[in-house]
């Protein structure tokens, strides 16, 4: 497959102006994933996707994502600029293949919202969203982060990022075979699929540029989410596979989400 090719389109295709599209800058915008041995996480996965795996030392692992930013203006941008809403959010998320389509996607078990806005993606889409009380702090210097730490409480249970980043650019990280393939695999999945409350499964697409992500290092971690789902336990949760950090980047969503019959 050309990644390359395939990462480029994705990047030139901006998704048309539909009046329900929400546009907002993410700032702090930080990937952290862990690999999981296929066994733990391949239930959790349903029909018609199977994950993207790569081997080490003669085990077949998959990738999972706590990914973390803050929504500085998240608005309805074609129907009006205001109101704006600015509030934290994570989401929890794997990394798929369409069986039928061979498409790469992300698989979303879970998301925080530090706003009171959440309740309209639950209620109204049946998404996994929660609501979540956050607590952060950052202090940066040209694009690095001499501290990036939050902490968040949800339904979903709680939440510690302590990590820190300097000036080294994203590099080739384990299971990828080249930065094109890493960057459309890790980064850039622009499908992203979850399991509604009626149980059914729902989808909804993104946009966003190219991102120009640095080295992380981890202080602390913890995702009570991830314990429960029996995918990694609190010390493994303390050396990350790899941590991604880009001080902003922009996002187009399209609403609303959509069913898929199955």
């Amino acid at each position: 497959m050309n990644f390359e090719a395939q990462l480029r389109e994705r990047i030139n295709k901006k998704p048309q102006k539909n009046k329900l599209n929400v546009h907002t800058l993410l700032e702090h915008f930080a990937i952290i994933s862990y690999k999981v041995e296929l066994h733990k996480i391949a239930p959790l996965i349903p029909d018609p996707f199977k994950l993207w795996t790569f081997e080490s030392d003669g085990k077949t692992y998959a990738l999972i994502s706590a990914v973390t930013f803050k929504d500085k203006d998240f608005k309805f941008h074609n129907i009006t600029s205001k109101p704006k809403f600015a509030f934290y959010q994570t989401n929890f998320r794997t990394y798929v293949i369409h069986k039928e389509t061979n498409e790469y996607c992300a698989w979303f078990f879970g998301t925080n919202l530090g706003s009171f806005t959440h309740i309209i993606p639950k209620r109204l889409w049946k998404m996994p969203w929660e609501m979540a009380d956050y607590t952060c702090d950052f202090k940066m210097e040209n694009n690095s982060y001499s501290q990036y730490t939050m902490s968040f409480q949800s339904k979903t249970g709680k939440g510690i990022v302590d990590i820190s980043c300097g000036d080294d650019e994203m590099q080739l990280l384990e299971g990828f075979e080249s930065i094109d393939q890493q960057l459309f695999i890790l980064t850039h999945p622009v499908e992203g699929y979850y399991l509604k409350h009626d149980n059914q499964l729902g989808t909804y697409e993104i946009w966003h540029p190219k991102m120009d992500l640095k080295m992380g290092q981890s202080n602390s971690l913890y995702f009570e989410f991830f314990e429960r789902l029996g995918l990694v336990s609190k010390e493994e949760m303390m050396h990350p596979h790899s941590v991604l950090i880009t001080p902003s980047i922009e996002f187009e969503i399209v609403l609303p989400p959509k069913a898929v019959n199955r």
